[in-house]
């Protein structure tokens, strides 16, 4: 016995014909026949007087079919409430600090449409200190990028972004730069260790054999821009952050072939977490936000 049958039981007695109510299920004529037959030899006991273009509920089916609508009614009553914890518990969700001012702000408005009575909790940091607080299951979900532990996160890659060295012109005046060891040897200004960005530049001076002794560490990609403008030395900067002062001219890209800088940004949890309808839309959002 099962909810299934129950509806199926309660159509036959509405439209008092096993065809229209499979019509109106969207089921074969046959396949409810079946629920019926079913449920009469649970029951044992006839629930419909069959006639050739109709059936008619017998006197047991009249009490089942009173007992069954008001079961019906408080079931579906119980998948409300169930619909209203999910739309109104917290959702938890951290993002490292470039994707949080890139486009994190734009998903969640969005979120926000979809499930208007969620709540929900934002923590921006470094990957490591998010990625830290998802093991710990102080987080449901993140933005992040750059390289992730697969083995214990489920990570989407939604969107990717190229970095550009740049500095400013008077910096670079008069100098001739045709490798990377000649931007090493200028004043660096990097992201902190660990973070997405400094892992990727560090990575590709290391690819060649060289270290890389930063001039200025910051966890704010804004400090490293203005720095950078200000002529204090070279930053590694994500491309969409920097246009705007390349095309005026109070930046200058120090382009190199083998300086090639791109980081992945996904989105991640815990493996074998539950992915509830809120965590969908949003792995959803994303993806088709930033492929647009």
């Amino acid at each position: 016995m099962d909810i299934r049958r129950f509806r199926i039981f309660q159509k036959v007695a509405e439209f008092q014909s096993f065809t229209k109510a499979a019509q109106s299920l969207y089921m074969t004529q046959p396949a409810v026949s079946k629920a019926i037959h079913e449920l009469e030899e649970e029951l044992q006991t006839p629930l419909f007087e069959r006639f050739p273009k109709k059936v008619i509920l017998t006197p047991e089916g009249m009490l089942f079919l009173k007992k069954v609508t008001d079961l019906l009614i408080h079931y579906d009553d119980v998948l409300q409430h169930v619909a209203e914890i999910h739309s109104q518990y917290t959702l938890r969700i951290g993002s490292s600090i470039t994707i949080a001012n890139d486009v994190l702000t734009t998903i969640l408005k969005d979120v926000k449409k979809i499930f208007p009575l969620l709540s929900i909790q934002v923590e921006i940091a470094s990957r490591l200190v998010i990625t830290d607080k998802l093991a710990r299951q102080q987080l449901d979900i993140a933005f992040v990028e750059g390289m992730i532990d697969q083995d214990i996160f489920t990570c989407i890659p939604f969107s990717n972004y190229h970095m550009k060295a740049v500095a400013h012109p008077n910096l670079m005046k008069n100098e001739t730069i045709s490798t990377l060891s000649d931007i090493a040897k200028f004043p660096l200004l990097l992201r902190e260790k660990g973070s997405a960005i400094r892992d990727v530049v560090e990575s590709c001076f290391l690819m060649h054999d060289i270290p890389l002794h930063p001039t200025w560490t910051s966890t704010n990609s804004t400090a490293l821009l203005k720095a950078a403008t200000e002529g204090f030395g070279i930053a590694f900067l994500p491309e969409k952050m920097v246009l705007k002062k390349l095309k005026n001219h109070t930046l200058q890209e120090i382009y190199l072939k083998e300086l090639q800088l791109v980081n992945t940004n996904y989105i991640v949890y815990l493996k074998h977490k539950h992915v509830n309808e809120a965590m969908h839309t949003l792995i959803k959002l994303a993806n088709t936000l930033t492929h647009k």
